[in-house]
C-alpha cells in the first residue's frame, strides 16, 4: 500500500534523513520515534507530496506518487499536522464536516449519511458535547481530538499522525491510540509520530527511530534497544516489563536529588 525506496532529503549545508525505506500495507501501524529537528515532520512532508525528497521514490497501491492528481492523493493519504489552524468561525460539527470535501465533486454538497457519520464519529471519541462549539475558541488539546475526528471522516487508505497525543492529558492519549488502535484493525494504514517510546510498545506493529545523524532503525517495539533510546533521546530511558500490565514499559531514571 504505502512504500518508501531510498528517501533523502537535506538544505543547504544539512542532512536531514538519508537513505530512508520501508514498505507498509492495509492495517500496518508504523510509530515513529526520535528527538526534535531529525525530520519526522519533513519526512511525512514527503510521503503526502509537501515536499520533494532530494533521491529515492514513493509509491501508492504500486504507483509512483507523482502519478496522483491532488484529488486522488487526498483520497488516498492523509497528514494530520501537529498545528491545527482554522481562520473562520465553523462550529466543531461544520470543522469535522470537512473532512468529506474530497470525497464530493467542486459544486457537490454533504449528503444525509455525511452528517450521520460526523455524528457517530463524535460519539465514538466522546466529543458530541462540542458539536456546536466554535472551532476556534477551543483549547489546544480539543483542537486535536475534532482534527482526528476530521480525518476519520475523510476515510483515507493511509492517516499520518503527527504527534497526535501533543496537548492531550493521559486519558485523552489512551483514547487517541485506542482509536488509532482500532482503525488498523479496520484496515487503515497508520504511521504516527511521537515523543514517547512507550505509545509505541503499546500500539505495537512496526517502531522507526530516527536518528540525529539521518539514518533509520526499523524493530518490533519489544525490540526496541534502551541503550540506544537513552542515547537518542539524551537521558537514561528503561525498558521493564510489568508483570501487572502484562507488556514491556519505557520509563526515565530517577531523577537526582
Amino acid at each position: 500500500m504505502l512504500k518508501a525506496e531510498g528517501l533523502s532529503f537535506s538544505y543547504p549545508q544539512k542532512i536531514v534523513f538519508k537513505d530512508i525505506s520501508f514498505e507498509l500495507k492495509a492495517g500496518d501501524i508504523m510509530t515513529i520515534l526520535g528527538p526534535n529537528g531529525v525530520g519526522k515532520s519533513t519526512l511525512f512532508d514527503c510521503l503526502c507530496r509537501l515536499k520533494k525528497p532530494d533521491t529515492g521514490k514513493i509509491y501508492l497501491d504500486n504507483k509512483a506518487i507523482t502519478s496522483y492528481n491532488l484529488k486522488q492523493l487526498a483520497n488516498t493519504i492523509t497528514l494530520l499536522s501537529q498545528t491545527v489552524k482554522s481562520v473562520f468561525d465553523f462550529t466543531v460539527k461544520e470543522y469535522i464536516l470537512m473532512g468529506v470535501a474530497p470525497r464530493i465533486s467542486p459544486f457537490g454538497s454533504p449528503k444525509t449519511k455525511d452528517y450521520e457519520e460526523v455524528n457517530q464519529i463524535m460519539l465514538e471519541l466522546n466529543i458530541a458535547h462540542f458539536a456546536d462549539r466554535i472551532f476556534t475558541q477551543l483549547s489546544g488539546g480539543e483542537k486535536q481530538q475534532i482534527s482526528i475526528a476530521k480525518a476519520v471522516l475523510q476515510k483515507p487508505k493511509i492517516i499520518l499522525f503527527d504527534e497526535p497525543t501533543s496537548f492531550l492529558d493521559i486519558g485523552n492519549q489512551q483514547k487517541i491510540l485506542r482509536l488509532i488502535k482500532k482503525m488498523a484493525i479496520d484496515g487503515y494504514c497508520i504511521i504516527m509520530t511521537t515523543h514517547n517510546p512507550d505509545h509505541a510498545i503499546q500500539l505495537g506493529g512496526t517502531c522507526a527511530i530516527m536518528h540525529p545523524k539521518g539514518h533509520m532503525t526499523i524493530c518490533k517495539p519489544n525490540n526496541l534497544n534502551q541503550n540506544l533510546l537513552s542515547e537518542i533521546y539524551n537521558t537514561p530511558l528503561h525498558l521493564l516489563k510489568i508483570n501487572e500490565l502484562d507488556r514491556y514499559a519505557c520509563l526515565a531514571a530517577k531523577l537526582e536529588d
